[in-house]
């Protein structure tokens, strides 16, 4: 058998998977890319939206948790879909396998155009504006030539992207590592943020019970949170470099995401208690001015050094998981072959990493950044609950093949998690239409675009296994 094959790999030591990746990933480093691509650009910039959507603290606070518990479910859901189909390439590899091929590639192709390339794009230029008060008088909207309409902050920012780019085609043991301190570097600065935030004593707790006119609805809010919890099924995008599967996924994809969802409840408090009523606006730095009714200036820049930091550890999380989707689509023969390539001693899909971080670099150069809250996030879900479904068709399959087996991990409550997701986000989508048509719909409009190449691609003959 060749190296591909399931044999023990003599450089690692570790078993490789038949698309040739190399299980090296324990469950601390998988829940970590869990960790850090939740906690980044979004608990940091939608507390504000959310808050002011709702009109109420504790219902903000609701809010908050009812999109982790219903990530919660997800994450069991996944859990189980991953143990059944250990390998990578996350809702591309469920759909295409459970609903078949067509509904992977639009997965893909959502992932691809929606959920990373953008996201990593608006993450890093975020990273920028938060560095930008730690380093004296640089504007980052300044412009890096006359004429040309780049800033100094988007230049930086795609250089940012670049960078990552070339740390992850090295090899899944350095961005395992880099992420696992990141994750920790991250946890122990908010941990320290909320502790020292609530003990300056300069905050207010009547703040946590103030209301005002709610400004939209409540599903509206709901779906800009979810933004802030995509990410909680990261560790299924790298399943095929985890080892013992069976166990470390579970633990990586639930023991994350509960841990990121008492972290955001524990955040959005301290903003409740740091700004007062007036002070609630939709504005994106939320963090930069609670830290300054906290801590005050010089307090502020740490906090925003903190928030840079997780946001880099975010756009580096992604970095990683994105491309292995397309690496998985390559090998099925739904995207272009030089995807699937694999590094000669990293084993690791470089092309794919290489393909997304320069879309990513290109997008970070226009320096636009806004946080299309609710497109993203009902494109994200959408695909969620799509790939929840499949957990009903694959059970009907072991049931009848009698393929199940004592390793596999099973959903607890089965199928209240799976139906719960589902009835929430078929509830989110309509309420979403009805609230902002524009920006949900906008959503099924990429759907489109995607189905279009689809089927144009397989009657001219592009794939390769339609």
């Amino acid at each position: 058998m060749g190296a591909h094959d399931g044999v023990s790999d003599t450089v690692t030591g570790h078993r490789n998977t038949p698309e040739g990746l190399v299980r090296t990933l324990g469950p601390i480093a998988a829940g970590a890319f869990v960790v850090t691509n939740m906690i980044g650009s979004g608990i940091f910039t939608t507390p504000a939206f959310v808050r002011v959507a709702t009109g109420s603290a504790l219902g903000s606070l609701w809010v908050w948790v009812a999109a982790g518990m219903l990530s919660v479910c997800g994450a069991l859901c996944y859990s189980e879909l991953a143990t059944h189909m250990p390998r990578s390439g996350g809702e591309y590899r469920f759909l295409t396998d459970g609903l078949g091929q067509a509904w992977g590639f639009l997965s893909g192709w959502t992932s691809f155009v929606v959920g990373f390339s953008a996201a990593v794009a608006a993450s890093s230029l975020g990273v920028m504006a938060y560095l930008a008060p730690l380093f004296g008088g640089w504007d980052p909207d300044a412009p890096l030539i006359v004429g040309l309409g780049i800033t100094q902050g988007a230049a930086a920012a795609s250089g940012l992207v670049l960078v990552l780019t070339v740390v992850h085609c090295v090899g899944v043991r350095w961005s395992g590592s880099l992420q696992t301190v990141l994750a920790t570097l991250v946890v122990a600065s908010i941990g320290v943020m909320v502790v020292a935030g609530f003990s300056t004593g300069n905050g207010e707790w009547s703040g946590l019970l103030a209301r005002t006119e709610p400004r939209s609805s409540w599903w509206v809010a709901f779906i800009q949170v979810t933004y802030a919890y995509a990410g909680w099924n990261a560790a299924a995008y790298i399943a095929g470099e985890v080892r013992e599967p069976s166990k470390n996924l579970p633990k990586a994809i639930l023991g994350g995401t509960l841990f990121v969802m008492v972290a955001y409840v524990m955040i959005n408090a301290l903003f409740f208690y740091a700004l007062p009523e007036a002070e609630w606006e939709p504005t994106i730095a939320v963090g930069h001015l609670a830290a300054e009714r906290l801590f005050g200036q010089t307090g502020s820049l740490a906090v925003s050094g903190l928030i840079a930091l997780a946001m880099f550890g975010s756009v580096s999380a992604m970095m990683a998981v994105g491309p292995r989707i397309y690496f998985a689509m390559a090998r099925d023969g739904v995207a272009p072959r030089f995807l699937a390539q694999l590094s000669s001693k990293g084993v690791v899909p470089t092309l794919a990493i290489a393909a997304q971080g320069g879309l990513a670099a290109i997008l970070a150069l226009t320096g636009a950044f806004e946080v299309l809250l609710i497109y993203i996030g009902s494109s994200l879900l959408l695909f969620n609950g799509l790939t929840v479904a499949t957990l009903f068709v694959f059970r009907r399959r072991r049931r009848i093949t009698g393929a199940d087996g004592p390793d596999l991990f099973r959903t607890p409550l089965h199928p209240a998690p799976a139906v719960i997701f589902l009835v929430v986000t078929i509830a989110a989508w309509i309420n979403g239409l009805i609230d902002a048509p524009l920006p949900t719909g906008a959503a099924l409009g990429t759907m489109a675009v995607g189905g279009t190449i689809y089927i144009l691609g397989a009657r001219l003959g592009w794939f390769q296994n339609t």
